[in-house]
């Protein structure tokens, strides 16, 4: 798998929030992790979100997967660049997204779906949510 994007929101020396996006052959895998606790989430992340645009311009996507399963606490803030992200990698792949979520975490079951624009036909009819059991 290659690392195409990377960003991280740092706090003291270390990264508390990190989101890495990889290609295998046709499909595309974006993960986040770590928490978003900040005002200002794009000041972080808008080099990563500008990489990512780039390079998936250059790629053929016949499948992707977001995994939140390591996303373990998100503020109001936080909401925006992740729509962002999503609605970037939603307009430029095509084929079926795979969100991969907690089953037992109140807040992705809840969340995930707004923010993710499910209800927008286009983006619905994309979407296949994966339950994954927190370990």
């Amino acid at each position: 798998m290659k690392l195409i994007a990377y960003g991280d929101i740092m706090s003291g020396g270390t990264s508390v929030f990190i989101s890495t996006t990889r290609v295998d052959g046709g499909k595309l895998c974006v993960s986040f992790s770590g928490a978003i606790r900040i005002d200002n989430p794009h000041l972080h992340l808008q080099t990563y979100i500008d990489e990512l645009d780039a390079q998936l311009a250059k790629l053929n996507v016949r499948e992707t997967e977001l995994d939140f399963t390591e996303l373990r606490f998100c503020n109001s803030n936080g909401f925006y660049v992740i729509m962002d992200i999503a609605e970037l990698v939603y307009r430029s792949t095509k084929g079926p997204v795979g969100v991969l979520r907690l089953s037992s975490d109140d807040w992705q079951q809840e969340t995930l779906p707004i923010l993710i624009d499910i209800e927008e036909p286009i983006v619905g009819a994309r979407t296949i949510f994966r339950e994954r059991q927190e370990l």
